[in-house]
């Protein structure tokens, strides 16, 4: 089952976790009475997914689709079930290296990747 994509490729199997976390943008201020007035401006949603471990082949891959400042990110909604696509930020990417024995024996440590909703 697909539940997370980026640009259109389909790293689901490499993910252990995935939240969504709604951000609520709003105005508020106190108006003459005393009362506090809060007007909703927007709602943007922060996807944080838990990567396992990768070989360097599939690393070499999520890298290339996380390489912009910008990617489409495909989840499943929480709300509706299905797959939705949104247009994101990437403000870090942050890997370490879990193993280095050889050139042919390099494991990268799991991690997790934070995606912003524009």
């Amino acid at each position: 089952m697909t539940y997370f994509k980026i640009n259109d490729i389909d790293f689901s199997m490499y993910v252990n976790s995935l939240s969504i976390t709604k951000n609520h943008i709003y105005k508020s201020q106190v108006n003459a009475a005393g009362n506090t007035i809060v007007k909703k401006v927007n709602v943007k949603r922060t996807i944080n997914v838990g990567i396992i471990p990768l070989s360097p082949a599939v690393m070499k891959n999520l890298q290339a689709a996380i390489a912009n400042l910008t990617a489409s990110v495909s989840f499943q909604n929480p709300d509706t079930g299905a797959l939705e696509t949104i247009s994101c930020m990437i403000p870090t990417n942050s890997v370490d290296y879990y193993t280095i024995q050889g050139a042919n024996n390099t494991k990268f440590k799991a991690f997790r990747l934070q995606f912003t909703e524009l």
